[in-house]
């Protein structure tokens, strides 16, 4: 199956959205919950180093413009592994990360409700939270239509690839 060209537009509109949101979240948790914000940091430290690690530098993207925000660039602190094919279980445990990850904040907002380890959030809070759910489901929403919904990465269950090749084998 020959390579899907990813335009440097589609890196840019996907990085347009998840980079302020990823911010805005981390905004957000700074002021209210010390633990939380730590947690949600180290996090998304994880998934910019190990996760390019064993994602995208087995990735037929990698060093290449594509939807993920960048990553494969950002895999390029890492030599490009080819002795084996693409990581499909690292693909899933980075996509559960990203999740966890993005559920952070809002998990927090909900704690503040019954101060339980956050502050009380206050109207400007609660605007900023509301911004950042808006900038979640952009996110997933855009990703999935420029991203996997195109894909032709048949070892990432959420390509478009693999649900074809699920669909036919069945």
């Amino acid at each position: 199956m020959s390579s899907v060209h990813w335009s440097r537009n589609t890196m840019l509109l996907n990085s347009l959205v998840f980079y302020p949101m990823v911010f805005l979240g981390g905004y957000v948790l700074w002021g209210k919950s010390s633990v939380i914000f730590w947690i949600y940091s180290a996090i998304w430290i994880g998934i910019f180093t190990l996760g390019r690690y064993l994602v995208c530098r087995r990735c037929k993207y990698y060093g290449m413009d594509c939807p993920t925000f960048g990553f494969s660039h950002i895999a390029r602190i890492f030599h490009r592994d080819e002795s084996k094919g693409f990581n499909g279980r690292g693909c899933e445990i980075d996509i559960v990360a990203h999740l966890l990850v993005l559920f952070l904040p809002i998990l927090a907002w909900i704690f503040s409700a019954f101060d339980i380890v956050v502050s009380q959030y206050g109207t400007a809070d609660h605007a900023l939270m509301g911004a950042y759910v808006v900038l979640v489901l952009s996110m997933m929403a855009v990703h999935n239509a420029t991203g996997c919904s195109r894909c032709d990465i048949i070892e990432c269950r959420f390509s478009k690839a693999a649900k074809q090749n699920r669909s036919k084998s069945t």
